[in-house]
């Protein structure tokens, strides 16, 4: 398995808690897990703790990252702002096919009921509206910013009313997007970001 693969899934499974937070994460059990040696786990861990992950103490060992209050404002705040500037690029520089994948994705949420599903559905069409900015700075801090959001949705529990307007939001963001509208895709993204912001809140009660 590439290194690529040892990060990616190494990065799921700490968003869906496989590792819980402040959980050790050994090398030596990753090696087998994935079947390869040292080095590439070390990279893929090293990655990790850039995105905010794992945090590495030296001569100590690798610990997925906890989940703090702190930490949810802070995300939470820095993503709320910058979604907005997505929405903007995105309705300038979409493509149609990007469109074409995004709806794509609408149509498999109304074939689904499952949280997890419905989370990865939600993740895909967000990639492909910060992909479509062609800004790779913006690309990178918001793919980041999500990942860590997943992680503290999951902890907060996926489930609930949350679900029950996403179709209809993605159908209103991808519409503004189809007529070029980057006022209206941003004030949507940040609706729809604002919308899981007090879903989290809800359930942890900060």
């Amino acid at each position: 398995m590439s290194t690529p693969n040892v990060y990616r899934d190494l990065k799921k499974q700490i968003i869906l808690l496989d590792y819980k937070p402040g959980a050790v994460i050994r090398e030596k059990e990753v090696m087998e897990k994935f079947g390869v040696s040292r080095t590439p786990v070390r990279e893929a861990l090293m990655r990790l703790e850039m995105d905010g992950l794992v945090r590495i103490i030296p001569n100590v060992g690798t610990f997925a990252e906890d989940v703090s209050f702190q930490q949810l404002k802070d995300v939470l705040e820095t993503y709320d702002y910058l979604v907005r500037l997505s929405g903007t690029l995105a309705a300038e520089r979409i493509t149609e096919k990007e469109l074409d994948e995004i709806r794509k994705r609408i149509s498999a949420m109304k074939q689904s009921q499952d949280a997890k599903v419905l989370m990865r559905l939600d993740g895909e069409i967000h990639q492909i509206i910060n992909d479509s900015t062609k800004n790779k700075v913006l690309i990178k801090i918001l793919s980041g910013l999500y990942d860590q959001s997943m992680r503290i949705w999951v902890f907060a529990g996926a489930e609930g009313e949350y679900w029950k307007n996403l179709e209809n939001q993605f159908v209103n963001i991808v519409n503004a997007l189809e007529q070029r509208d980057g006022e209206m895709t941003a004030r949507l993204l940040e609706e729809h970001t604002n919308d899981f912001v007090e879903h989290i809140r809800s359930q942890l009660a900060f």
